[in-house]
């Protein structure tokens, strides 16, 4: 363990001493599982857009476009430019 000093507002370190009491434990080992249940919640409440996109796309069928290049997929769009006369 490494030791740190921290300043703490007098009204903080009161509410803190009254959870601790009842607890029994040291004010160090208040603050130490303190800051640990801050950074497991931080690492919880993080999303993983990765699995995030794939879950999202699971269900959803192959469009079709995989495996074209990006001169089939303009030609495909000149086709249906033409074919609803957009130009």
């Amino acid at each position: 363990m490494q030791r740190t000093q921290i300043y703490l507002p007098e009204d903080l370190r009161r509410e803190i001493d009254r959870d601790r009491a009842q607890s029994g434990e040291s004010r160090a080992e208040y603050l130490r599982k303190a800051a640990s249940e801050r950074i497991v919640r931080r690492r919880k409440s993080k999303i993983d857009l990765t699995k995030l996109a794939k879950e999202f796309t699971s269900g959803v069928k192959k469009s079709g476009w995989d495996g074209m290049t990006k001169e089939d997929i303009i030609n495909w769009q000149r086709e249906i430019r033409k074919d609803r006369k957009i130009f």
